[in-house]
């Protein structure tokens, strides 16, 4: 890595914004057409901030963030139009030896499923070796290396005598930790989680929760959470965006989702569907129909076809902005003359 790249990860403005998205816009071409993955969405990220990224599967949140990491499939992803701002510099113009330097450094990522994350034939160890060599700026000895590995890996709660184990002799929740360790190896300022308790037991996940928001909290790293859970939310986010068909629905702090009345009707339909163990006779309200297919978006809003509060004006134009004090809803339900009816 060049001095350049040094310079780059430690010296900015710690006004700056870790990250700054801005009107990003991506798309897949496919046999059967265009898909608008992601659409005109934009957010911003301090650092130390935890936003959560939240929505149904196929909603834009994974193409958002390989997007940030660059790591878009490079014959059908395109982002169409945007800005990806990382300390105040956009990542979209780097090259791609540019991006490989920053990817772990700077920015890394926890992948979906630690299950198909890790590579099956080599040991653990070497796979966390592996990023501190690729960005070994100082030249550290292989002794130093090692015992850095040896650290990550106690950090994650993993003997380090286990290092040279392959991924098959660990357990889901364990691999997850590995997981982590790779991404934190070079300790990056923004992390990337991409539902990363998904495919454990509500046990581990918690405690793979507490771990990540120890490790935050020891590093100051930002972090982008991915998640279909508003309870892993609730606890771990400063701020959260509702996405829905490509585009950021509802917008704001955690207190603004989680503690104010008004919201966009996904979001209240997000919460509607959450059990509550203390209203046993209570039925879960899932909400009506399902995502639309992304090569063929309805016009309008598009969460009209869905949409129990629904009026002629949805069906048309791009619907009204609400903000207030920051929290954004993209609904028609709070323009001015219907909040004043």
């Amino acid at each position: 890595m060049s001095d350049e790249m040094v310079d780059y990860k430690k010296n900015f403005s710690e006004s700056t914004p870790v990250l700054d998205v801005r009107n990003l816009e991506v798309i897949y071409r496919t046999s059967e057409g265009v898909v608008q993955a992601v659409n005109d969405i934009s957010f911003t990220i301090a650092e130390g901030e935890t936003m959560g990224l939240v929505g149904e599967t196929g909603a834009g949140k994974t193409t958002t963030a390989f997007s940030v990491i660059g790591l878009l499939p490079e014959r059908t992803g395109r982002i169409e139009r945007g800005e990806i701002l990382y300390k105040g510099e956009d990542l979209l113009k780097k090259s791609e030896d540019e991006m490989r330097m920053i990817r772990g450094t700077c920015i890394s990522m926890i992948f979906q499923d630690p299950m198909t994350a890790l590579n099956p034939i080599l040991t653990v160890g070497d796979q966390i070796l592996e990023s501190l060599e690729i960005h070994n700026i100082e030249g550290k000895s292989r002794e130093a290396l090692d015992a850095r590995v040896d650290e990550l890996l106690s950090t994650v709660g993993i003997s380090p005598g286990r290092k040279i184990e392959y991924p098959h002799q660990f357990s889901g929740g364990m691999k997850q930790r590995i997981v982590i360790a790779i991404a934190l190896a070079c300790e990056p300022l923004l992390l990337i989680a991409d539902e990363p308790t998904t495919a454990l037991d509500v046990t581990i996940q918690a405690q793979v929760l507490v771990l990540m928001e120890q490790l935050k909290t020891k590093l100051g790293t930002s972090m982008i959470m991915i998640s279909h859970d508003l309870g892993v939310v609730a606890k771990t986010c400063d701020k959260v965006a509702i996405m829905y068909a490509g585009e950021i629905v509802e917008y704001g702090t955690a207190e603004d989702i989680f503690e104010r009345a008004a919201h966009h009707p996904y979001t209240d339909g997000l919460f509607r569907a959450i059990p509550k163990l203390d209203e046993d006779t209570v039925r879960l309200q899932p909400i009506n129909g399902l995502m639309p297919d992304p090569s063929n978006l309805p016009q309008g809003c598009k969460f009209h076809p869905r949409c129990p509060q629904c009026m002629d004006e949805c069906r048309e134009g791009k619907p009204y902005l609400y903000d207030q004090d920051g929290h954004r809803i993209l609904c028609n339900i709070f323009s001015e003359k219907e909040v004043n009816k």
